[in-house]
């Protein structure tokens, strides 16, 4: 796992907790960089996990006095609308949150009264549904750590503490939820000593580190409760005066719990941009995506479209009243060097009412960190002084190269984080969002990329997901967007007028083409140039594909890897399949239609059908079109062909 970071892009907050109902906390310098969106009429929603601490609730100590309820209070009475969801457990630990996590982030409706309080402004705000929160706060340690009376061990080792919080926060992360964690807070001195004798601190402490280091990993929040009431007791504070029974807060602890963390919340809320207000007022807005390839339109999302596209459709999806128009200024090799020499005409001059900005992956390259970092800030100022928002893009995590270690690209990433803090601008974290589902799910992640660098069309469909939250603060559902409507149009546009098509296309379909088109076009004239594949592995495959498509030109190519050929285990099928298809686009935008056929057209038996189902997602993945034979047909090759074809002829 690597150092990440995400900005949060929902609103919802939840805390997790330990013993105590804790929300407030010392904060590292990378919650500034945590900027969440506001929409009209929903609320920020924060869920507080954790065990009894965070629960709050025990003899001396009502709801109301719980950390919880006064950050929900502190947040309203700073015109913050929130509700605060306390979903704290007594006794519980890490590895028992992890169980229930599923469960915690998934909320029910919301009614018109917030969770904590019932105060006036409270019940004035409206709430909508939703179905994940928008902030969790988690804190644990306590229960982990602590070693009960005939054990000499803690409950559980401070390594499975580290690995079952590291899951919590990845979790959350690849979501789109910020996590917020929280070290515990200190036990006093004169606390009720634990199984082996000792003061529970003892076993404590290490707990703590790890929460701590656990947070700079991942580049997320942390509120350090045990350093604040540590340098309260070394002050002269009698920490048992702030606790039930040295452990738990009374309400003067959970007081002084909640001071700390109301800053760091209302900084992870953020400003609300005006461009989110035009939107849900109607109103026409423009969006300039501004980066290199990988905001570009080029082979590896199927040259048709890129994230710029996917982030309109979630616009309108969220804002169907906003007339919304989108504009990609994504050039392939560019760094911030190149964009300041360009910006004013391909950004500016649209007068985009809000610019994207994503650059790093080139200039890890070549361009020093320092100047990175200059240009980006130019950059930010050329947009505002053109009267246009921004928000900064962390880039896409990669498959570490010689070029691009991700080492080196997590230090680009946290200029980015740096400067957004300091510039005070949101910051959507997509490197820190899928390196979280890279932790959680490798294979999934391994298919949201069409090579080591570029996500394809299904990680452009997360990249857009992520900055449309950052946006708006809602999380679009946009992952099953279908392929575009006429893959053959350019094939079928000659045809009909009467000109020469050129035709590469693997067995059997090298034969079969021409005479399912002539079934259209009867005085087609079709040239076909077959790709051999007999006996051939997919690595040679994708060689051929490399060596021979692009300089061929043709008009169509038709992809039909047969079952034969093998390849050395799931991920170098992924990597050359996915090749096969990259070298049979044009590098930019279109210039020839490519079709891809799935095996089962041909051959209707399988053994593999974890391996059929594999090349359905890479294909969707690519935003290419599949020829795959329906469930339970019977048809013919020749029949599925034809049947194929004629959806998109007008004869």
């Amino acid at each position: 796992m690597h150092n990440l970071s995400i900005i949060p892009n929902r609103l919802p907050i939840v805390c997790v907790g330990s013993a105590l109902l804790v929300f407030a906390s010392l904060v590292t310098a990378h919650a500034d960089d945590v900027k969440v969106a506001q929409s009209n009429n929903r609320l920020v929603t924060i869920v507080t996990l954790g065990d009894s601490i965070t629960k709050g609730v025990r003899p001396g100590v009502t709801a109301e006095q719980t950390f919880a309820a006064l950050v929900e209070k502190g947040l309203l009475q700073k015109g913050v609308k929130t509700r605060v969801v306390n979903v704290g457990i007594g006794g519980e630990r890490t590895d028992q949150a992890l169980k229930r996590l599923e469960q915690v982030i998934q909320l029910p409706t919301a009614t018109n009264q917030p969770a904590a309080s019932q105060n006036s402004t409270a019940a004035e705000i409206p709430v909508v549904a939703h179905t994940q929160p928008d902030i969790v706060t988690v804190m644990y340690g306590t229960n982990d750590s602590y070693v009960d009376k005939g054990a000499t061990a803690s409950r559980i080792t401070v390594e499975e503490y580290r690995s079952n919080l590291q899951k919590i926060v990845a979790e959350l992360l690849r979501r789109g939820i910020l996590p917020v964690l929280m070290t515990e807070p200190r036990w006093s001195e004169a606390a009720a000593l634990n199984g082996v004798g000792e003061n529970p601190n003892i076993r404590l402490e290490p707990y703590i580190v790890a929460c701590r280091e656990t947070a700079a990993l991942w580049r997320v929040p942390l509120i350090d409760h045990f350093a604040t009431w540590t340098n309260a007791g070394v002050a002269g504070t009698n920490l048992h005066e702030w606790t039930t029974d040295g452990c738990h807060p009374n309400p003067t602890g959970h007081q002084k719990l909640a001071e700390l963390m109301l800053p760091v919340l209302q900084r992870a809320v953020g400003p609300e941009l005006k461009m989110r207000q035009k939107l849900l007022a109607g109103e026409t807005v423009k969006v300039a995506c501004f980066g290199d390839s990988v905001t570009g339109v080029y082979y590896h999302t199927g040259s048709r479209r890129a994230y710029t596209d996917m982030l309109g459709i979630a616009l309108r999806q969220l804002a169907p009243q906003a007339k919304i128009e989108m504009l990609n200024a994504g050039i392939s090799g560019n760094t911030t060097v190149n964009a300041l020499s360009r910006i004013d005409r391909d950004v500016l001059n649209a007068k985009p009412d809000l610019v994207t900005v994503m650059f790093g992956l080139n200039d890890m390259t070549r361009v020093p960190l320092e100047t990175y970092r200059d240009n980006l800030k130019l950059i930010v100022q050329k947009c505002q002084a053109a009267g246009s928002e921004v928000i900064l893009a962390t880039p896409n995590n990669v498959i570490t190269t010689t070029d691009r270690p991700t080492e080196k690209l997590i230090q680009y990433c946290d200029v980015i984080r740096q400067v957004g803090s300091e510039l005070n601008i949101p910051v959507c974290d997509v490197y820190r969002e899928l390196e979280a589902l890279r932790e959680q799910a490798a294979m999934d992640w391994r298919l949201l990329m069409s090579d080591a660098i570029h996500p394809n069309m299904a990680g452009h469909k997360r990249i857009a997901t992520c900055l449309a939250q950052a946006i708006t603060g809602l999380r679009p559902a946009i992952e099953n967007v279908p392929v575009p409507t006429n893959p053959v149009e350019k094939t079928l546009k000659l045809l009909s007028d009467g000109k020469p098509v050129r035709i590469l296309a693997m067995p059997p379909y090298d034969q079969l083409i021409t005479p399912t088109l002539r079934t259209f076009y009867p005085d087609a004239m079709i040239q076909v140039d077959a790709w051999p594949t007999e006996n051939q592995t997919l690595a040679e495959i994708e060689q051929f594909a490399k060596a021979r498509v692009r300089a061929l030109k043709p008009d169509l190519v038709l992809i039909a890897v047969p079952r034969s050929a093998r390849s050395d285990g799931e991920e170098a099928f992924v990597s050359s399949f996915a090749w096969v298809m990259n070298w049979s686009l044009n590098f930019g935008p279109p210039t020839w239609d490519v079709v891809v056929v799935h095996p089962t057209v041909t051959d209707k038996t399988s053994e593999d059908l974890k391996r059929d189902e594999l090349i359905r997602r890479l294909v969707f993945a690519q935003d290419l079109s599949l020829i795959d034979r329906p469930a339970n047909s019977t048809a013919t090759t020749n029949e599925l062909l034809l049947e194929w074809f004629r959806q998109f002829t007008k004869r």
